[in-house]
């Protein structure tokens, strides 16, 4: 999962799927790291030092700005000042990062410390870089507190925060895993329900444990002891750090005796005393969450899909869904094998495998393989419609989204020009259940197999497209949509309407810039092939290009898991009196004393209705974006 510091944890390294290396500074959340990225094709492996002159020269950002937004992103060629400039901490999709902002004439800077960018990706996060970053003038990877979302405990707790939320508000419980959390102010009933762009009737909202395992944290004394005395010989449990990746740090729990021992080493910790004067309590920071024993397979092994939740403007909030990709295991299943590389699919784990450099390409799948597969082998069987995959997946992978975003949303700092790319991995059970594993921080980004190199340049380059674009519009106070550089990506959410009404927007910034109706013709920006109207035909799409989901054909029996889903908004589609309908205050992650004091008076409060009844499935042709080559 992400890097950071977590729940009064110890600084733990946050890297990509893969040994990547860089950072930004002093480390926000974590020791630096360093090691090499396969490099890409047609890409240029490494980018020479900044130029001599780069260290004298600092441009006015609102000039070079005004510049970038009248040309396109390229400076101007009369222009007398230096820059754009751009600096990378690491190396972890470096080369893709490089080559685009090259090709707009961006110069690349070396030194860390320099204030003076126009954008800045780093793979560890800087007090530094939050400290001096100058809002609507710069663009930072990374939201500061995105461990709310890419932490097994951030993401843990910020989940319960909406379930106790939506459980007052309906009047309904929360389930047991909201109660274990500290408790939470009543929400209005008319924030609750996920609304998908471009349809304003409310939906039936998820349920934590429809889509999350059953999960306990060990920090926390009596979670500890509630698993503790749940547990028997007939499950299985893993058990996580909260803020790493790569699989290191995980094992499983089979038997009374590992989570005896499990218990005996928890026990000795808490009762040694230099522990209770330690600040960060590192021993304890572990989750233990059920392990799905019956995950579909393909081929008798086992897999899960890495998809994309971009938050490509924070001000206001636009939030994109993007495919990717699965990723397989080399071994056969085995539930009760010992082998971690035959339950964990990354690619660090499977690395470890002995035949990986031969047979590489068949541990990640394009998602238009993963559709034939399962339209091939599953359809009929199980009785699943038609492109499974690419209808009742895709769509319950967005939701599954916007409710985790929406549960973090009141809580994330943002601020124009914060930008985040998350990687969200997705289970698939034997009865097609879609269950949500993690979100990651800093989403491997590396090209070492063909799939990943069709897939991941596509991603990077449209992920920067829509931060520029966005923070543009934003700037001049434009409509975000249509989005002329939107391709792969789906739009979630958009806080538009709700920044427009907002008091305090950015329209004060200082490098606010004015209104210019001839920006839109002036701009330069990349323009897709007009939006595809509804009904049209559906354009052949190369062999590169992820597929975006399709809906079922009117009166086709929805599969399992789509009963109440619509489709999400289509680029170029501007929603009418489109905005922010998801304004639920939630609480913070809290601190392990926070989270467990006793729930007392737990009435719920204010006035509520019952939760509405989801509005009966209707399957129409929707407008879908034309796809092009990147």
């Amino acid at each position: 999962m992400g890097s950071g510091q977590e729940e009064g944890l110890p600084s733990q390294p946050g890297q990509p799927d893969h040994d990547a290396g860089g950072h930004c500074g002093p480390d926000l959340e974590g020791a630096g790291r360093a090691s090499a990225t396969p490099t890409t094709p047609g890409l240029p492996t490494s980018c020479p030092p900044a130029d001599p002159d780069d260290a004298e020269a600092a441009g006015t950002p609102a000039a070079l700005l005004e510049g970038l937004l009248l040309g396109g992103g390229k400076p101007s060629s009369h222009s007398t000042q230096p820059g754009p400039f751009f600096y990378i901490g690491g190396s972890n999709g470096a080369s893709i990062i490089s080559s685009y902002c090259k090709s707009k004439g961006w110069k690349r800077i070396q030194d860390s410390g320099r204030e003076d960018y126009m954008l800045k990706w780093c793979e560890v996060k800087s007090r530094d870089s939050y400290s001096s970053f100058r809002e609507g003038e710069q663009l930072l990877y990374q939201l500061p507190n995105n461990k709310l979302l890419t932490t097994k405990i951030g993401l843990l707790s910020t989940l319960r925060g909406r379930a106790r939320a939506m459980g007052k508000a309906s009047k309904v419980p929360g389930g047991p895993q909201a109660r274990l959390g500290k408790d939470a102010a009543a929400a209005t009933l008319e924030d609750l329900p996920w609304t998908s762009p471009g349809h304003l009737r409310p939906q039936r909202v998820l349920r934590m444990e429809e889509f999350f395992p059953e999960t306990y944290r060990l920090d926390v004394k009596d979670e500890r002891e509630a698993f503790f005395t749940l547990f028997d010989d007939t499950q299985m449990w893993i058990c996580k750090p909260t803020a790493s990746n790569q699989g290191k740090g995980i094992f499983l729990l089979q038997s009374q005796e590992e989570v005896a021992a499990l218990q005996a080493k928890t026990q000795s910790i808490e009762d040694d005393p230099v522990y209770h004067k330690l600040r960060l309590r590192g021993p304890q920071a572990r989750v233990v969450q059920r392990y799905i024993q019956n995950p579909l397979l393909l081929d008798g092994r086992k897999f899960d899909v890495r998809s994309y939740l971009l938050i490509a403007c924070a001000v206001p909030y636009m939030v994109f869904f993007g495919h990717g990709y699965a990723r397989l295991t080399l071994s056969l299943y085995d539930p009760r094998s010992s082998d971690l590389s035959s339950h964990l699919t990354n690619q660090f784990m499977q690395k470890k495998n002995p035949l990986y450099v031969l047979l590489k390409e068949d541990t990640v799948w394009s998602m238009e393989r993963l559709n034939h597969h399962i339209n091939d082998t599953f359809r009929k069987a199980r009785g699943l419609p038609r492109d499974w995959v690419f209808t009742t997946l895709t769509k319950r992978m967005q939701q599954i989204m916007v409710h985790c975003f929406l549960a973090a949303k009141s809580k994330l700092e943002c601020k124009l020009g914060y930008f985040d790319l998350i990687g969200c991995d997705f289970l698939i059970d034997d009865n097609f259940k879609v269950w949500l594993l993690e979100m990651n921080s800093n989403p491997a980004l590396h090209t070492n197999c063909q799939v990943l190199k069709e897939v991941i340049p596509g991603v990077v380059m449209e992920t920067l497209d829509l931060a520029l674009e966005t923070f543009q519009k934003s700037l001049r106070g434009q409509k975000m949509l249509p989005l002329r550089t939107q391709r792969r990506f789906v739009l979630l959410h958009t806080g538009e309407a709700e920044q427009r009404l907002r008091p305090g927007a950015p329209s004060s910034l200082p490098g606010r810039l004015p209104r210019d109706p001839r920006q839109a013709e002036s701009s330069g920006l990349p323009t897709p092939h007009a939006p595809a109207r509804p009904g049209a035909r559906r354009p052949t799409l190369p062999p590169s290009a992820p597929w975006q989901p399709r809906p079922p054909s009117p009166g086709s029996r929805p599969g399992p898991d789509n009963a109440h889903d619509r489709e999400p908004q289509a680029p170029g589609t501007e929603r009418p009196g489109g905005g922010d309908r998801d304004l639920v205050q939630e609480p913070s992650p809290g601190t392990a004393q926070e989270e467990h004091k006793e729930l007392r008076n737990t009435r719920p409060q204010g006035g509520g209705s019952p939760e509405p009844h989801p509005p009966p499935h209707h399957a129409a042709p929707a407008t879908l974006p034309t796809l092009r080559d990147q």
